[in-house]
């Protein structure tokens, strides 16, 4: 699995620009995922030209939760690629263009090895990679505690990190 910060309120790189929010792209299991999609279109879009991540390749978008610095990129990226899944908390109604739209309630198996905690408290979901080591947790906010992200995603096999 490799992870790429793509949007942060930090960056260490010079060339990239932090912002208030945040998206990463999860490369695993033969899948491009990108997770949440910050505050901004034209942050997120240009710190992926500078990361050489190439928007049109991501096959799927999970939104961990639609508060503006998690989800304000999202319809600049879709105007790019609207041929994605897009995995969402099920009262996120600002879903548009994509090719798929999933809403997330309860835990659910994304794809082999790759899950959602689904919506917990009505708030949040996090995505769960199975990977040699255990369970990585990917989580924007963790609005729902991390005691009851840990609790959940521990339902798919022992947690070994978490990421977020």
């Amino acid at each position: 699995m490799k992870i790429t910060i793509v949007y942060d309120n930090t960056a260490l790189r010079k060339d990239l620009q932090a912002d208030w929010g945040f998206s990463a792209l999860i490369q695993v299991k033969g899948r491009d995922i990108l997770f949440d999609t910050g505050a901004n279109g034209d942050i997120l879009l240009s710190n992926m030209k500078k990361l050489k991540v190439n928007p049109e390749e991501i096959e799927d978008v999970f939104i961990s939760h639609p508060h503006w610095d998690h989800i304000g990129g999202l319809s600049s990226f879709l105007q790019l690629n609207n041929k994605v899944k897009l995995w969402i908390p099920s009262y996120f109604s600002g879903a548009k263009n994509a090719r798929e739209v999933i809403e997330v309630k309860k835990p659910t198996k994304l794809y082999e090895g790759i899950y959602s905690t689904g919506e917990l408290e009505g708030v949040e979901q996090s995505l769960c990679v199975e990977t040699e080591k255990g369970i990585v947790i990917i989580a924007g906010c963790s609005h729902p505690r991390m005691e009851l992200i840990l609790k959940t995603a521990s339902q798919f096999g022992k947690v070994y990190g978490i990421v977020g």
